[in-house]
């Protein structure tokens, strides 16, 4: 018997992307569509709704569509409460539109979620049993995995470790939270925080060249200010997931999202806090390893968390 295949939509800040997904793998994409500018959400589910029927069209056997959201995301209910920067999209119920208007079952989540499932069943933590994944980008996010299943927590809500301090009297975050971690991490913060150090080392660089990427490429050819900013990254990130490691005691721990590209900066820092904040029992084993499926781990993680969600016969 052929393996099912599913539509996985990956709904991002600024472009949502689509894919057939058979296995893990991607076997066909749709077009990007601009949440920027397609108006309110829905406009944004008509342009859902004709990738997916353009998809549909492809591989008339599709059984299933999942999206991740990048929100607040009821996915028992499969409403979208809130999504994080795209406005107008507050409690919309998106897995009845879905099925009403397509006839497939539909599965929502939240695109961390979505991420970990993925690198789950297909990537990085292949194999394991109780893991922490986390994404560093625009913001920071997480999801769980523990004894084998997709945690969600009571309100369906757990695994956001960008939301847990560092610094008890450190800088606000989004809900009143002192010393969040993503307001240390974020994309913008690093740009605001590697111009800062650059001029007080007396080189003045725009913030545009002060991205993740750039700051990467600087490090690697020997920058002194790039890679003083890595390790401290390396060290604040280190002391959030020491804290989920005494917490969880995961096997593993997938760091993915744009940052994690850094690759050795990041990761050396990282583990060294681990060790030094924690016990051999806890660390010997921990695998702490970049995500392996990229920018597609979102779509093939929630394709397969729709076909997973499937009613049995």
């Amino acid at each position: 018997m052929p393996s099912p295949t599913a539509i996985g939509i990956d709904f991002g800040g600024t472009t949502i992307k689509c894919a057939l997904v058979e296995d893990g793998k991607i076997v066909e994409r749709g077009q990007l569509i601009d949440t920027l500018h397609t108006g309110d959400h829905s406009a944004i589910i008509e342009a859902l709704l004709d990738r997916i029927l353009e998809l549909r069209r492809i591989r008339p056997d599709t059984v299933a569509i999942g999206i991740g959201f990048p929100g607040i995301v009821d996915s028992i209910n499969g409403i979208v409460h809130r999504l994080s920067n795209v406005p107008g999209w507050n409690d919309v119920p998106m897995c009845d539109i879905l099925r009403r208007r397509t006839g497939l079952h539909a599965a929502v989540e939240n695109d961390a979620k979505s991420m970990a499932y993925g690198e789950w069943k297909y990537g990085a933590a292949r194999n394991g049993k109780d893991i922490l994944c986390m994404t560093l980008g625009t913001g920071v996010g997480g999801a769980l995995i523990l004894d084998g299943r997709l945690y969600r927590g009571a309100n369906l809500g757990a695994g956001e470790i960008g939301q847990t301090s560092i610094d008890y009297q450190g800088r606000t975050g989004n809900y009143g939270n002192l010393g969040a971690l993503e307001k240390y991490v974020g994309n913008a913060q690093i740009a605001e925080r590697a111009q800062k150090m650059y001029e007080k080392a007396g080189k003045l660089v725009p913030i545009e060249q002060c991205t993740p990427a750039i700051l990467d490429d600087a490090a690697k050819a020997g920058d002194q200010v790039a890679k003083q900013l890595w390790a401290q990254l390396g060290l604040e990130i280190g002391v959030a997931l020491a804290n989920a490691v005494w917490l969880l005691n995961p096997d593993t721990i997938v760091i993915g999202g744009g940052v994690a590209r850094a690759g050795n900066l990041l990761f050396e820092p990282i583990l060294s806090v681990i060790r030094s904040a924690t016990m051999p029992t806890f660390y010997e084993n921990l695998r702490v390893v970049p995500a392996e499926l990229g920018n597609d781990a979102g779509i093939i993680g929630s394709a397969t968390l729709a076909l997973d969600s499937l009613p049995r016969a």
